[in-house]
């Protein structure tokens, strides 16, 4: 992880910005102002980190945050000179990994990443074993409603309507899931059909 996309308001800031990511290593790929079109440019430049030097963050740009946040997530490093808690709590929220308000020491800089990169990845994983947790129950919940519409239909038991499901899966190559997904809908389709 070492390009960065440098976004900031003030010249003199974005300098130092500039000169010191340079200096640990890092590929400064773009250098910005303030952008409206700012979700396009990250989804078409795809960096690795978003580094954003303010005065202080605007709700728009919170705002925009927050949809690359959910459609290309990357780590992002905020600096401000001016703050309230309300706007803290609102970058956080947007998936700000960093935010270090009038405290710009260009020698800081590596570690402040580094701690955003760490922050951005546990959350991500978090995030992807919250959605991984989603599924299965959603999974489970389409292998109850099929079961339960075979046991009601054919007269036979969970036991048997789930060795049903399971071997329709093996005979497909398909997932439980989709096999009972299936079976709702066709039981959904004949039903539609008798009415």
């Amino acid at each position: 992880m070492n390009s960065v996309l440098l976004i900031g308001t003030r010249s003199s800031r974005m300098s130092v910005l500039n000169r010191a990511l340079n200096e640990f290593g890092y590929e400064v790929m773009d250098r910005q102002e303030l952008a409206e079109d700012l979700v396009t440019v990250v989804t078409s430049l795809s960096p690795d980190i978003l580094v954003i030097g303010l005065d202080k963050p605007a709700p728009s740009l919170l705002e925009k945050l927050s949809l690359i946040s959910k459609s290309a997530p990357l780590p992002v490093v905020m600096f401000v000179e001016q703050t309230t808690d309300n706007i803290v709590q609102q970058a956080i929220r947007s998936g700000v990994n960093a935010y270090i308000v009038a405290d710009l020491q260009p020698q800081r800089l590596k570690t402040i990443i580094d701690i955003a990169v760490a922050r951005f990845q546990e959350y991500q994983s978090l995030r992807d074993e919250l959605e991984q947790t989603r599924n299965r129950l959603e999974d489970r919940k389409l292998l109850d409603k099929a079961k339960g519409l075979l046991m009601s239909r054919q007269g036979i038991s969970e036991d048997q309507a789930y060795k049903k499901l399971r071997k329709m899966a093996m005979d497909k190559g398909e997932t439980l899931a989709a096999v009972a997904r299936n079976v709702i809908d066709v039981f959904n389709m004949l039903e539609e059909k008798a009415s």
